[in-house]
């Protein structure tokens, strides 16, 4: 299946399974909160500058205080838990979601409460090892295409060939990696067998390169959309005291975000069926 037709598929199925919305919802509105108080609300960083005068000169000087490097610190802690509590809560429904859609395109009958008692029951052994282990291969995909640009970057002027292709290398790998990443968790519910969620690396590799990196950028490019959208209607906390704003803008964004699961993880589970097409 090419990467505008499993797209397109997509789309369709996310208008038919309108019940694993719900789900999605749950899970978006389960993280609102998280995100409105872990999330930085400003991400920059103020310069620490001093003055002092010495008869017609006056010095300055520059660095982060105490103060500064503190804040930071906390925020990165903050970070750093908002991404376990999303890798938790999101492995927790990804399996549901996955589920329903595969059932979906086998027009079968599905339940709510049955989507959840599997997720659960999926959770710990199954989503979450899955998620954590392409989040690795993903961290190694990464920095292994960065090492042109570590290159070039000591080697410029003449080394700005080698950044350029760096660049380009990290923008196909992760694009290729969205697509693999999203299709390890539908393979695994398709076949309830923990080894197939890794037969997604062979089957990302052996599509490349338009289908696999063309699939991904359609992903990029759907969430782009949707967070625009979210950002715009968010625009709404600015009206709202500084204290409830940030949890105002986190549940307004609540139901694009729900979106953009239900994007991921359907999308994937499309393709999943093509896969299982191609094996019969």
């Amino acid at each position: 299946m090419g990467a505008f037709e499993a797209f397109s598929r997509t789309i369709t199925l996310i208008t038919r399974a309108k019940k694993l919305y719900i789900l999605a919802l749950l899970l978006a509105l389960l993280s609102a909160p998280f995100q409105a108080s872990l999330a930085p609300a400003d991400f920059s960083v103020l310069e620490n500058q001093t003055s002092t005068t010495q008869g017609n000169v006056i010095m300055e000087e520059h660095g982060l205080s105490e103060e500064q490097v503190s804040e930071i610190m906390g925020s990165m802690e903050n970070l750093g838990k908002l991404f376990v509590i999303l890798l938790l809560l999101g492995s927790l429904f990804q399996y549901g979601i996955v589920k329903g859609a595969l059932l979906y395109e086998e027009r079968s009958e599905i339940s709510l409460k049955g989507l959840i008692g599997e997720s659960i029951l999926h959770f710990p052994p199954g989503v979450l090892l899955i998620n954590l282990f392409y989040g690795f291969i993903g961290l190694v995909f990464i920095l292994v295409s960065m090492i042109p640009i570590g290159i070039g970057l000591l080697t410029l002027p003449a080394g700005g060939i080698l950044v350029l292709i760096g660049i380009g290398l990290i923008i196909l790998t992760a694009a290729m990696l969205t697509t693999m990443s999203v299709l390890a968790v539908p393979l695994y519910a398709d076949r309830e067998d923990l080894g197939a969620a890794f037969e997604a690396v062979g089957a990302v590799l052996k599509n490349l390169p338009p289908s696999s990196v063309g699939f991904g950028f359609l992903l990029w490019i759907g969430v782009l959309v949707i967070g625009l959208i979210s950002g715009t209607v968010s625009l709404v906390s600015l009206a709202f005291p500084e204290n409830i704003a940030g949890y105002v803008s986190a549940f307004l964004g609540a139901p694009f975000e729900a979106v953009v699961y239900e994007l991921l993880w359907i999308a994937a589970s499309s393709s999943t069926g093509s896969l299982r097409e191609k094996r019969s």
